[in-house]
């Protein structure tokens, strides 16, 4: 089942489809469908290019980022704990030691910012792997966070967890009968929609710190009117956010009640 919406996750990423409309306008041009294979391919390339400018990654991101902005130490409540979500460090390289952070790295360094600010006294590492052998990212959280000065006492390790609804439903069984009901939920700000849902509907009471916000201040050196990689990789993250959210909610996920099956 993991593996199924992996793969059909891919059909709503702008260069998964866009090559799929190419590989379509292929098939209908070899049929002698000239003028539907022509419009596949326009449609295709707009897309595409709608997508990997500035432009098109702030239509699609924006409503996300906008409704989670970043706040200082001092304008949040304290809470029982602070629970990050996996995402921030890439799985083992074979050249490398331990995981490398990514783009998504802030999640991890604003918790332990969190931990040092008291505003909780424990943290949670939530976070899995979907391959067989590999490193779980709780436990390479773990060591970024002993890199950064913490000690073991500082955290607990929730490792798991393959999706964000996995993320809310094992967090909830780990900290089950500690007493820890008001958490202050740290991810990134596209993924905070979906993620404080979750874990909402988990029965915990949220204070939402996101972070690894996207949107630029400022548009340069290149022109916002010319695609580019970053561009095109924002567009493709909020668009797998705005999609995950309608699933889980259509699947019933955001809903307390809810026992369905994980995605």
């Amino acid at each position: 089942m993991l593996l199924l919406s992996k793969l059909l996750s891919l059909l709503i990423y702008p260069l998964s489809l866009c090559l799929l409309l190419l590989l379509l306008a292929l098939l209908l041009r070899l049929l002698g469908a000239r003028a539907k294979a022509n419009w596949l391919n326009v449609l295709a390339t707009a897309w595409l290019y709608f997508c990997a400018t500035e432009f098109g990654a702030a239509i699609l991101s924006e409503p996300l980022e906008v409704a989670y902005p970043a706040f200082a130490n001092e304008e949040l409540p304290n809470a029982d704990a602070i629970v990050v979500l996996g995402g921030g460090i890439t799985g083992e390289s074979r050249y490398g030691l331990g995981g490398d952070f990514n783009q998504a790295a802030d999640r991890l360094w604003r918790a332990a910012d969190l931990y040092r600010g008291g505003k909780a006294p424990i943290i949670v590492l939530s976070g899995g792997t979907s391959l067989e052998g590999a490193i779980p990212e709780a436990p390479l959280m773990a060591q970024k966070l002993k890199g950064l000065g913490l000690t073991e006492a500082a955290w607990v390790e929730e490792p798991d967890s393959r999706t964000t609804r996995e993320n809310g439903q094992f967090t909830r069984v780990l900290l089950e009968g500690s007493g820890v009901n008001h958490i202050l939920l740290v991810t990134s700000a596209t993924h905070m929609r979906r993620a404080s849902a979750v874990f909402t509907a988990q029965g915990f009471v949220v204070t939402a710190v996101a972070t690894d916000h996207q949107l630029p201040m400022l548009v340069g050196p290149v022109p916002g009117w010319l695609p580019t990689h970053d561009r095109l990789a924002r567009s493709t993250c909020a668009i797998h956010e705005w999609v995950g959210y309608w699933v889980y909610s259509w699947l019933g996920y955001l809903s307390p009640e809810s026992d369905a099956v994980t995605a």
